[in-house]
């Protein structure tokens, strides 16, 4: 993708593909991806935040693309996660970043904001709202919510068969999952109660849409074809670990500038509304947008409007909290 720079970096003990625009100096913004993507998500995102002053990297994260990924399950723990991100600000020659996140990104960026507050100036955060310390660990928690329906995050708790099944076509896997995670593609989204496959529910677009051409879909399978699913599913696998290794914790306040951006047809975010409620008790200087006919991809699905309020709360923020 031309307006970007690409490089392999070392950091954390990894070998990490980045891709940057802008000039090494200015203020770092960081941008973390989710589930089943890499850095290209942020494609949209990059060549903006380079023009308005600022420094955008976007690695591709711990087991995706052409970064590493340890085989072992452990080794995607949230601490571990954590500590990528830390390591990837100071081999960038920064001592401090902006955070920007999407899905499990955004995850991640809360919990790298909470354990190194002093080092994230601010945080942009996209679908996966922050409610604080959970009672019970992840899945003892959706197995009794959803009991004996389908969940893919239980799905993915079991070995080799997620990846039998998406790593079988790797093409028609991404296509369904952007598709019907999308605000045009949720109304046919239909989970049956006796679904066993992650893609069984989802049906296949007539086209591709504007936010993601057959081009850019093929960047995304080419990254797959290379990685395989492993390493993605292992966040899923060590969220009880992730839970254990933090339950004793302390510091659950997230006390620099936030912006949250939800979209109102996203499932992740239907499915999170607890926490999205209990925000502000946890964010004291939270900022929460909503944007409508807008599914899970929320950089892709709504780039304009997404550029325009990233924009307009780093220049709200900015002075003394983020030089």
């Amino acid at each position: 993708m031309a307006f970007t720079r690409e490089r392999q970096v070392s950091a954390n003990g990894l070998d990490f593909f980045v891709a940057e625009a802008g000039v090494a100096g200015l203020p770092l913004v960081l941008c973390l991806h989710g589930f089943p993507e890499c850095w290209a998500s942020w494609r949209y995102q990059l060549p903006v935040l380079a023009q308005s002053g600022y420094y955008a990297v976007a690695p591709d994260l711990r087991g995706y693309g052409f970064t590493d990924a340890p085989k072992d399950v452990e080794a995607y723990r949230q601490s571990k996660l954590v500590e990528d991100v830390m390591a990837l600000i100071r081999v960038l020659g920064y001592d401090s970043a902006i955070l920007i996140g999407h899905d499990w990104g955004c995850a991640l960026a809360w919990q790298v904001a909470r354990c190194y507050p002093k080092s994230i100036k601010a945080v942009i955060g996209m679908s996966v709202p922050y409610g604080g310390p959970a009672p019970v660990p992840p899945t003892a928690a959706m197995r009794k919510l959803f009991e004996d329906r389908f969940f893919y995050m239980l799905y993915f708790q079991q070995t080799g068969l997620p990846e039998q099944e998406l790593e079988a076509d790797v093409s028609h896997s991404l296509r369904c999952i952007f598709h019907a995670l999308s605000a045009d593609g949720i109304a046919d989204f239909n989970v049956k109660p006796d679904d066993t496959g992650f893609l069984q529910s989802m049906p296949v677009p007539e086209a591709q849409p504007r936010w993601m051409r057959e081009e850019d879909l093929a960047y995304y399978v080419e990254r797959f074809e290379h990685s395989g699913f492993t390493g993605a599913i292992n966040w899923y696998r060590s969220m009880d670990a992730s839970w254990e290794e933090s339950r004793n914790a302390s510091n659950w306040q997230i006390p620099m500038p936030i912006l949250f951006i939800g979209g109102l047809q996203d499932p992740v975010l239907m499915f999170s509304q607890k926490a999205l409620q209990r925000m502000p008790d946890y964010m004291p200087d939270l900022r929460t947008v909503m944007l409508d006919q807008c599914g899970h991809w929320i950089q892709m699905e709504q780039a304009s409007e997404v550029n325009r309020e990233i924009l307009a709360f780093l220049e709200e923020v900015d002075g003394d909290k983020i030089e």
